[in-house]
């Protein structure tokens, strides 16, 4: 037994002396200032500031020292935004009834302005730090409002013994000729909705083989599911989708946020879905080269976006039994 303890060590040995440093290539481990922010109509201006870092570092402060941020709006000076005590997330734990424990989990700077945004603000943001010799510029359009011509309810289906039940709907928007960007959101307890819209096509995820030939749907969560109007520039369209809901009846209504947003909403989110479709969990992800994700901040990184205020759309499922 001792004999192969010995033999099983000096194999350790062996290998250890064979390990050898393999550098990373074509990496850029230069620290960089990160600017993000989405910005709304109606609401004042605000910005996360924060550092990058190397993605196998485990650093977790992010915050930068001495952050100004100056808004030009239509190409005046607006203001200065207010650098609010830097944003940190803890993870907390408890010993006993009297410890406690905290370890930072996650650190960045915090900005916001006082004047209310409005459609068509043309924005620059100038972002300068100690840290930092150049100035991090990001510029961005206020959007219009969209139109929306419609929401109505198509169907309502129940299963036998209603303990499961599906209602779609048909929302219609008349878009203006020119690129134009669109975000619905739903809220509420019936927070999601399935489409097989094409316009969803770039959010889509393959997950099995028969997604690539057209059988996929697009499940949209509360937040932010951004589509163009490539397939409609200029003309009326209409989106239909569905709401799942297991129970004896719906009881509460289906709203749905409807906003305009720009190009760079879009195209970050369009980007976040091919860089996720990489992981290996997805049928494509062994083919696909790797996404860079979308920034539109100079001299930095990071993605500076707009939405317009948002139409509320309600449709009360309790009274279409």
């Amino acid at each position: 037994m001792k004999r192969y303890i010995i033999i099983f060590g000096m194999a350790l040995l062996a290998l250890a002396s064979c390990e050898k440093v393999i550098p990373f290539e074509d990496v850029d481990e230069e620290i960089k200032i990160v600017v993000n922010g989405i910005q709304k109509v109606g609401e004042p201006a605000r910005l996360s500031v924060e550092k990058s870092s190397f993605y196998i570092e485990t650093q977790k402060d992010h915050r930068v020292k001495d952050v100004e941020v100056d808004l030009f709006v239509n190409g005046e000076f607006k203001e200065a935004l207010q650098v609010r005590d830097s944003m940190t997330y803890y993870n907390v734990e408890w010993y006993g009834t009297d410890e406690i424990t905290q370890e930072l989990e996650y650190g960045f700077t915090y900005c916001e302005g006082s004047y209310l945004l409005c459609e068509g603000d043309e924005l620059r943001f100038e972002v300068s730090s100690s840290e930092f010799d150049d100035v991090a510029v990001a510029e961005i359009t206020m959007p219009l409002a969209p139109e929306v011509i419609g929401f109505d309810t198509i169907h309502i289906q129940y299963s036998e013994d209603h303990t499961y039940n599906t209602a779609s709907f048909q929302l219609k928007i008349k878009d203006p000729v020119g690129a134009d960007y669109y975000n619905l959101d739903p809220q509420g307890a019936l927070d999601g909705f399935v489409t097989k819209d094409p316009v969803f096509q770039d959010l889509m995820n393959i997950v099995h083989v028969d997604d690539l030939f057209g059988g996929s749907e697009y499940y949209a969560r509360k937040g932010y599911n951004p589509f163009s109007d490539a397939y409609f520039d200029g003309k009326e369209y209409s989106i239909t989708m569905s709401v799942d809901h297991y129970g004896a009846e719906f009881y509460e209504p289906f709203t749905l946020l409807v906003s305009r947003v720009d190009q760079h909403l879009f195209q970050y989110q369009k980007s976040l879905n091919a860089y996720q479709q990489t992981d290996q969990g997805s049928v494509l992800g062994m083919f696909m080269e790797p996404v860079q994700v979308y920034s539109n901040v100079q001299n930095g990184i990071g993605v500076v976006c707009a939405q317009s205020q948002p139409i509320v759309l309600t449709i009360d499922l309790t009274t279409n039994e």
